[in-house]
């Protein structure tokens, strides 16, 4: 039998839970442009892309002797590399991006496993692959909560003094230089808050798995409500309420955190997809 109470006084369980709910609503804002935009595929290439990140970063710290290189800093750099690489891309004509993607995406996580068998692990022991991938949110720091928190902070900030911009390059991306946007300046700002963004999901759910927490909850509260706003809204609270019931049962049941909330969140989608047949299906029936 769990003893709650005391799993709860623990300040790493309580930094589980903060890193959560803080990445749920991360997630539930930008991932609502990822959704709509139909950017799923560009936020899995950023986001495996920096695995190549982590490894150098270890390489950089364990050989190179670049104290400051952390797994995090790596990440970010690789990520933002990415997203210019894929911004830059999309404009021009001659070159898919869906190839790209395919390009980075390898790239990415070919370099990461070299760069990690090149470093010194006499040096510096690094993360096990499967923290890396699956994430490790068990060990989040009171010192990268507050990092998270800080960054996310600044994201929602800059979404909202640029939520008209972003708003007319989702709807109205044809017409757009005509109100005013400067449509590739505005993309790369979007790929670029979605690098962030992974970057600091990492630490929840791992590089595999932000697709999932970027996308579920949104594509979730999507089947019932179409307004911008209130699609990031509600995907947020919606993820935040399962991630936390989630990690709720990875502790009673001893399993990996990230992946429950994953599976939870996932779950729910599929309870929603029912609910949404059921509900359109009797309003046919009564309109018949």
């Amino acid at each position: 039998m769990t003893d709650w109470s005391f799993m709860l006084s623990i300040p790493l369980i309580q930094n589980m839970f903060i890193a959560a709910v803080i990445a749920c609503v991360l997630c539930g804002v930008v991932g609502t442009f990822v959704v709509v935009n139909r950017m799923v595929a560009v936020t899995g290439g950023i986001a495996h892309t920096m695995f190549g990140g982590v490894g150098f970063a270890y390489f950089a710290m364990s050989v190179l002797m670049v104290s400051w290189m952390t797994p995090m800093w790596g990440a970010l750099i690789f990520g933002i590399a990415a997203a210019l690489i894929l911004s830059v891309t999309g404009n021009m004509k001659r070159i898919r991006q869906d190839s790209m993607i395919g390009v980075l995406w390898a790239i990415g996580m070919a370099v990461g496993v070299i760069f990690m068998a090149m470093m010194d692990r006499t040096v510096i022991t690094p993360h096990s692959y499967e923290a890396i991938l699956f994430g490790d949110i068990l060990f989040v720091g009171s010192s990268t909560l507050l990092m998270m928190a800080i960054i996310s902070a600044i994201i929602l900030v800059i979404v909202a003094l640029l939520y008209r911009e972003f708003q007319i390059l989702t709807f109205d991306s044809a017409n757009a230089h005509l109100l005013g946007v400067n449509v590739p300046v505005m993309r790369t700002i979007l790929y670029i808050l979605i690098t962030v963004a992974c970057v600091m999901v990492t630490n929840v759910v791992g590089i595999i798995m932000i697709i999932a927490l970027m996308t579920i909850p949104v594509a979730m509260a999507n089947l019932f409500i179409k307004n911008l706003k209130d699609t990031m809204i509600y995907a947020s609270v919606l993820s935040s309420l399962f991630a936390i019931f989630g990690l709720f049962i990875a502790i009673a049941f001893d399993v990996p955190p990230g992946a429950t909330v994953v599976l939870v969140i996932g779950c729910a989608f599929i309870v929603a997809l029912l609910l949404k047949y059921i509900t359109d299906r009797n309003a046919v029936k009564s309109l018949g």
